[in-house]
């Protein structure tokens, strides 16, 4: 009983891995809320590129879409899902209008009609981007598994009352 010699081996040995939990869990954490910050770099990107001009084609949606795939390098963008729609206000009642929509790797967005209400004046538009991503953490994913992340952007024409696609 009065042998204390271990004493200290013993608190290692206990408090070891609770040290180790909350490190991975700290790494966890950081890379989170970096690439979390990348999916709102990347829907804000897209949103910018798409509102430059009058008109974009397939192909300027296209490079738009790398564009905000590159904003989430290095991490891995196989969850990666984007939806850009051209919204159009309509008439005197200013109706929100889908005139045009690019979706891939993601259902799309229903909610940007709704949330786009108000935002214009007629015949006036605006660009509704929606990115969005699943984040697998390295060590805490048994725990707290995939983590899904949405990030929406709205942005108006900057040359013109509308963004039309041709």
């Amino acid at each position: 009983m009065k042998d204390d010699s271990a004493v200290a081996a013993i608190e290692a040995g206990l408090l070891f891995p609770l040290l180790v939990m909350i490190l991975c869990g700290t790494i966890d954490l950081g890379m989170m809320l970096l690439t979390s910050q990348k999916v709102v770099n990347a829907a804000q990107t897209i949103s910018d590129l798409m509102t430059r001009g009058t008109q974009v084609s397939d192909t300027d949606i296209n490079d738009a879409i790398m564009a905000g795939q590159m904003a989430l390098m290095p991490y891995s963008t196989t969850s990666y899902g984007v939806d850009i729609v051209g919204i159009q206000f309509i008439g005197t009642t200013l109706v929100p209008t889908v005139e045009w929509r690019k979706t891939q790797n993601m259902g799309i967005n229903n909610n940007v009609l709704a949330k786009s209400d108000g935002m214009g004046a007629q015949d006036e538009g605006i660009v509704a981007v929606t990115v969005n991503y699943t984040f697998t953490p390295i060590f805490t994913s048994v725990v707290t598994g995939p983590m899904k992340m949405k990030e929406e952007s709205y942005a108006r024409g900057r040359k013109g009352l509308f963004v039309a696609k041709v």
